[in-house]
């Protein structure tokens, strides 16, 4: 049997992740969240990304969240400076009426304590070797 191999896009974590559902029409939230509180980051996380792991049936879902998570988990474990500047500008393209987390690491660690609380997100080396960064 070969190695075990996890395709992980970072892309996936900052576009789809994010900032899916956002739009300027929604009520719910203040359109000029201060996503440096950690209160409000909860409100944005629970509000936006947590129904993109809603209970899926669909094949083509389980594996979009799938590949999500692994994303989600790549990205917290080799997370540098090449990242967050990629993240930051994913974000200011995207949402420039909010502004982005200054910690966007921290974020990002808020994001997996809230929507996997049961599972760690840190991986040893050998975990590691199996996941394959792509960029398409």
């Amino acid at each position: 049997m070969g190695m075990r191999q996890i395709k992980v896009n970072r892309n996936i974590v900052f576009y789809t992740l994010m900032i899916r559902t956002w739009t300027l029409s929604d009520p719910q939230l203040n359109r000029s969240l201060y996503l440096d509180d950690r209160e409000n980051q909860e409100l944005f996380i629970r509000h936006f990304i947590q129904a993109e792991f809603a209970p899926a049936t669909n094949p083509a879902e389980v594996r979009a969240q799938y590949h999500m998570k692994e994303s989600l988990r790549y990205c917290l474990n080799v997370y540098d400076d090449r990242m967050d500047y990629d993240f930051s500008k994913v974000w200011s393209q995207l949402i420039e009426f909010t502004l982005s987390p200054t910690d966007r690491y921290g974020f990002l660690c808020h994001a997996w304590e809230l929507l996997f609380p049961d599972e760690p997100w840190q991986m040893d080396a050998l975990t590691m070797s199996w996941y394959v960064e792509v960029t398409q």
